[in-house]
């Protein structure tokens, strides 16, 4: 077995554990949480500065490294365990990226931000206890470098995976900051794709991509292609429920109608600058699709009547879908509607469902089949 002499071994470990560190953060808050630190910047800002993700990442990055440099001047704890330097810079990347979405207004209410800073104090102490006894933990001169080497770059990793659970992985949030992010910046498409693979929802994410799809001019084609939470209300920003955190909920508002929401309920709202002519072009499908979200069938055939040509073959697949399911749930429906696909799919969705006696069997097959269809919605959608 090969020995690097004392300087050899200190100088290899240094620079080793400085450069995963550095390629490790860097990484980490601009893939990441980049999202994450524009909001916290927006909500502590009040919305006067904006955050760069590659200016912010390097002065982070920087920071973090010369928090280690200090702490590698206390002494005490350098010197065999090298990588232990490097636990407040971590300790305090936690505290930067447990943020919490601001839903009490608060965005530091984080527990392991607290505890982050709680750990540092406690950290600095040791290191002082130590270098004012003396003591300090060295590596042997025999130490094989190889041996140094992998248990500081093990103690390393293990410290980078602490970062990554105890930073925010709330996946809906990131979610609806890159989608806000995206929207921003008029990348519709774009915000389209986050997540679009995702179970995962909330009310103020069904919103955005109501949105992004409305302005994609795709609402009643493919909404009830992703996951949704909320019915109708979640259509809107408001005081409870769906809510912007980056994009301006004004945006919105203006894409809809020239009057806000103020206190009303969003079918509410929408109904309103429709029946005043308040209302753009946009809210049409907004409308119908609010009673689609809320199931109510007979309510979305009386108004789709006078907003759609239903015998066009440009009708958007959830209204044929839509107008399919009552023409075969109703016994004297005010509307009957064919489709010869859409009929053949629905007798096929009829056939499999009393394929399946059981309740969660059966909801399986059908989500594989026509998961992304309002039919499953309407018969399996809770919440």
């Amino acid at each position: 077995m090969t020995y690097f002499n004392k300087a050899n071994n200190g100088t290899l470990l240094k620079t080793a554990c400085a450069i995963v560190f550095i390629l490790f953060v860097f990484s980490y808050l601009y893939f990441f949480q980049a999202d994450l630190l524009a909001m916290a910047q927006h909500v502590l800002s009040g919305g006067a500065t904006r955050y760069d993700p590659i200016v912010g990442t390097v002065v982070i990055t920087v920071v973090l490294y010369l928090v280690h440099v200090g702490i590698c001047k206390l002494g005490g704890l350098d010197g065999m365990f090298h990588a232990f330097t490097y636990l407040p810079s971590l300790l305090v990347l936690v505290a930067l990226t447990d943020i919490d979405d601001g839903a009490d207004g608060n965005v530091l209410g984080g527990v392991w931000m607290w505890l982050s800073l709680s750990l540092i104090v406690v950290y600095v102490a040791v290191s002082l206890f130590l270098r004012f006894r003396g003591t300090c933990i060295t590596a042997a001169q025999n130490v094989s470098g190889v041996s140094l080497m992998w248990k500081n770059l093990l103690i390393m990793a293990c410290m980078f995976i602490g970062v990554c659970l105890c930073g925010n992985g709330d996946r809906v949030l990131h979610y609806r900051l890159r989608i806000e992010s995206l929207l921003g910046s008029g990348a519709y498409a774009k915000a389209l794709s986050v997540g679009e693979k995702s179970e995962d929802a909330d009310e103020s994410l069904t919103m955005l991509r109501a949105f992004a799809l409305s302005r994609n001019r795709q609402l009643g084609e493919r909404l009830f292609e992703y996951p949704l939470k909320g019915g109708s209300e979640a259509l809107l920003p408001g005081k409870r429920g769906a809510r912007c955190l980056l994009f301006p909920e004004e945006h919105i508002f203006k894409y809809l109608s020239i009057r806000r929401k103020g206190d009303m309920h969003a079918m509410e709202y929408l109904l309103y600058i429709e029946r005043n002519g308040l209302a753009m072009k946009s809210a049409t499908d907004y409308i119908l699709c609010g009673y689609l979200l809320d199931k109510n069938l007979d309510a979305f055939v009386s108004a789709i009547r006078h907003k759609y040509n239903i015998a066009s073959a440009s009708l958007p697949k959830h209204y044929k879908e839509a107008l399919t399911l009552y023409t075969h749930l109703r016994a004297n429906p005010v509307l009957v509607y064919h489709d010869e696909v859409m009929d053949a799919d629905y007798a096929d969705l009829q056939k499999l469902t009393r394929s399946y006696p059981d309740v969660r069997e059966r909801e399986s097959y059908v989500r594989d089949t026509y998961g992304d269809t309002y039919w499953y919605y309407y018969f399996y959608h809770k919440g």
